[in-house]
């Protein structure tokens, strides 16, 4: 299966640690990450954070780029602010 990088990047206004709505997302989406990888194929390898520069950087394996997108969106890291 490929290997992946996925580097995510987020404002100090969107951080978990200082926006309690984005906090609140957080804590509800922790229990189903397992679920939500093995529904798309995904396995994350190992995962790393930049606090200070607000860096999540992953290395992830998974059967497509498509999936990833997805695993992402469906746990609610990856979002488009209207």
């Amino acid at each position: 299966m490929p290997t992946f990088s996925v580097n995510l990047k987020h404002t100090v206004e969107s951080c978990a640690m200082f926006n309690t709505e984005v906090k609140k997302k957080f804590k509800e989406m922790v229990s189903k990450r397992e679920e939500v990888a093995r529904k798309h194929g995904v396995k994350i390898l190992s995962a790393w954070t930049s606090v200070l520069e607000h860096l999540v950087f992953y290395i992830i394996e998974a059967p497509s780029q498509t999936s990833i997108e997805d695993y992402f969106k469906e746990i609610g890291f990856a979002f488009w602010k209207a």
